[in-house]
């Protein structure tokens, strides 16, 4: 009989902390990969709007599907996005010229309660906001960043989109748009 070297006869296993190096490794390949794959998403810029229902800041709950029949211009802002401040003032400008024709949501994201409530006093704006409360409504328009304005019209179907800030020219054309259709 043949005697077999003890080397031969040893485990083949592999380390403990070596199995426990790679099952960390794969879990965070799985979810950097799954992130990639919600950013490949294409954001939504044409047909049916996704619904969504908002607590404004003022305690209204209010459903974009409420006003079906009427144009609806979302807008996605944060109190800490520079942009913003641009065009907070044109939106509030615009929605009290056409508050009659056109229905404003302000959607803020990623934002703190107390920053979000002062940002509104400072511009005064007086169209429904609400916070964006676990990302639903931006994860739902795959937004980009803020801001972003999102142009619905009548009958509830997407028309566009803005990314970035609008200016008075852009909106103006949008609402006259919307209020033609």
């Amino acid at each position: 009989m043949t005697a077999i070297p003890q080397e031969a006869t040893r485990s083949r296993r592999l380390p403990l902390w070596f199995l426990a190096l790679m099952s960390g490794v794969i879990v965070v390949l799985i979810i950097l990969g799954g992130g990639m794959l919600v950013r490949s998403q294409q954001q939504v810029s044409k047909g049916p709007a996704p619904d969504f229902t908002l607590e404004t800041f003022d305690g209204e709950i209010i459903r974009l599907s409420d006003f079906r029949g009427t144009p609806v211009i979302i807008n996605f802002w944060a109190s800490w996005c520079l942009e913003c401040y641009r065009e907070a003032p044109i939106l509030e400008d615009a929605w009290r010229r056409h508050k009659e024709h056109v229905m404003f949501i302000g959607v803020d994201y990623v934002d703190t309660e107390p920053a979000a409530r002062a940002y509104l006093r400072r511009f005064d704006i007086t169209y429904p906001n609400g916070m964006d409360k676990g990302n639903r409504i931006s994860d739902a328009y795959r937004i980009q960043g803020v801001p972003e304005t999102f142009f619905i019209d009548r009958n509830g179907v997407l028309q566009g989109v803005k990314i970035g800030p609008i200016t008075a020219d852009e909106l103006e054309a949008w609402i006259q748009k919307l209020i033609s259709e």
